[in-house]
């Protein structure tokens, strides 16, 4: 009779685990799926080949395949996921196996002559447990993680477009610094030839020594300028490398696209786009959703909770061994725990207004944002008509000045200042374009788009 009781006692247990597996999947089942954006899978990192041309879709997909901020923020989408996981367990029967081993000894016996009455006592068993109903904390608990999943997602976008934006700034900052090297070696040509003029003029006794001097301090600032510049396109290329996460990549090109191309997109345009898609805000208010869960959550922490159980065991000396059983169900109720719970809701509901209040600073840092973009992009527009005339002026004057010096009418100062004044257009006008780029690249992060949205075909 004991053996048949046993045997109906574990096929309880049993039972109680797949009627528990049964009320798990009922209970998960109405929880709406994660609808974030999926997640980049792992891939084999891109790599640069030596004397490679690199365009700006291609340094794109480097930085995505390659920067440690990006892995960093998948490997939290990745614990999010698990977390979920671990919110679910509850639903699940909760079985735990035990065995136990015993050498007794009868009262009586420890100052006895003889220990032959002592024993072995053996324990086997296993048990069941099963959550049946919490008012709600578990599920509450799962849709919190499943929030806190989407806002890793959305932080895994916002730590790409970040870094896709890095990316473009030092992208363009060497583009930009390669134009200034070759306007600085233009300059070194001119005062290398204004030298020879000059030390011809001196040997035909034309010109004084004085413009064999000024020409030499000309080539020798120039000189000075253009071994900068050589040293601020190698540090630019260390930060793109950096940005790309391949810091010891090979040499490679660029391909020259610092070039004008009107940005169409209306500004309220970008800025609906900047309010309804920007990923680090889609992420926050997915937290402040979350910390408003975890408010009802606490709230629940004075309601009861009802436990499922089954179990059996046997237990005695190894000849004689005893089954048991039990099942059962376990209402624990909450009488007094000191106001915890009070003071759980009250940092939860704090928690919530933080968010709450950092969402709408969010709101105006990025509305903020586009404006500053927009303003910086028509007022580099500007610049970008007004120095390419100034180039041209600047030219027209560098022509004429070398020609009054080569017809010795001229001096020195003239072909100086007139090749400083060309030089400064030039260089106004490459920031003028850089300028143009950075504040389009601005619009595109500020929206959290890390394309060419917007960018027509229209180039310089």
């Amino acid at each position: 009779m004991k053996k048949r009781l046993c045997r109906v006692a574990i096929m309880l247990t049993i039972g109680l685990a797949g009627l528990s597996f049964n009320y798990s999947t009922l209970q998960a089942q109405p929880l709406a799926p994660v609808t974030a954006e999926k997640e980049r899978t792992p891939s084999v990192p891109l790599t640069i080949s030596a004397g490679e041309i690199l365009t700006l879709n291609r340094v794109v997909a480097i930085t995505r395949q390659n920067q440690p901020a990006i892995l960093a923020a998948q490997g939290n989408v990745n614990v999010g996921q698990s977390r979920v996981g671990q919110a679910r367990a509850p639903y699940y029967p909760q079985i735990n196996g035990s065995a136990g081993y015993n050498r007794l000894s009868p009262e009586g016996t420890f100052y006895g002559t003889t220990d032959n009455s002592a024993y072995n006592w053996l324990t086997t068993g296993i048990r069941a447990e099963q959550l049946l109903y919490d008012f709600g904390r578990t599920a509450t608990q799962i849709d919190i993680r499943q929030n806190s999943l989407e806002a890793a997602r959305s932080d895994l976008n916002a730590t790409d477009n970040l870094a896709v934006f890095n990316a473009k700034l030092a992208y363009y900052n060497m583009l930009k610094i390669a134009r200034d090297k070759e306007v600085a070696a233009e300059t070194v040509k001119q005062f290398e030839q204004h030298l020879e003029q000059a030390e011809g003029f001196f040997e035909a006794g034309v010109k004084p020594k004085y413009d064999v001097t000024k020409a030499e301090v000309d080539l020798s600032a120039a000189q000075l300028v253009q071994i900068q510049v050589r040293n601020n396109l190698r540090l630019a290329r260390v930060v793109l490398n950096n940005a790309m996460g391949l810091p010891d990549a090979p040499d490679y090109l660029l391909e020259d696209n610092l070039t004008f191309a009107p940005y169409t997109m209306p500004f309220d345009q970008a800025l609906d786009l900047a309010l309804n898609h920007r990923p680090d805000l889609k992420a926050l208010m997915l937290k402040k959703k979350a910390a408003e869960q975890a408010v009802n959550l606490a709230r629940k922490g004075d309601a009861p909770t009802l436990l499922g159980n089954a179990g059996a065991a046997y237990s005695g000396d190894v000849d004689t061994m005893d089954e048991g059983w039990s099942v059962g169900i376990t209402l624990t109720v909450p009488v007094f725990n000191g106001h915890l719970t009070r003071h759980q809701v009250g940092e939860a509901q704090a928690n919530a207004d933080i968010l709450a209040a950092d969402e709408t600073l969010l709101r105006q840092t990025i509305h903020k944002e586009v404006r500053q973009s927009y303003l910086n992009l028509e007022e580099a527009e500007e610049r970008i008509s007004v120095t390419k005339l100034a180039i041209r002026q600047a030219q027209e004057n560098f022509r004429i000045a070398s020609g009054r010096y080569s017809a010795g009418v001229g001096s020195p100062v003239e072909v100086t200042d007139a090749d400083t004044l060309l030089v400064a257009a030039k260089a106004n006008h490459i920031q003028a374009l850089y300028d143009y780029r950075m504040a389009q690249t601005s619009i595109e992060q500020a929206i959290g788009s890390g394309g060419e949205t917007g960018l027509t075909t229209t180039a310089e």
